[in-house]
């Protein structure tokens, strides 16, 4: 079998190729989940932020009209 594919076809050459492919479309998926996943847990703080200052700014506005 291996001196099947050690011909002058390029198999070897074409396997490598697509293995290439296949980890390197794994890597970008990958990344690109992180990246998704942390524009996502940014966003989340910093809806959290902006509803935190508008509770104090409103906690402090009630407080000056008692």
């Amino acid at each position: 079998m291996c001196q099947l594919l050690k011909n002058d076809s390029g198999a070897i050459f074409l396997i490598a190729i697509a293995l290439l492919f296949l980890v390197t479309t794994f890597l970008l998926a990958y990344c690109m989940s992180y990246e998704m996943q942390f524009q996502t847990y940014d966003g989340l703080e910093k809806l959290n932020v902006q509803a935190t200052i508008n509770l104090l700014g409103q906690i402090l506005s009630d407080s000056v009209e008692s």
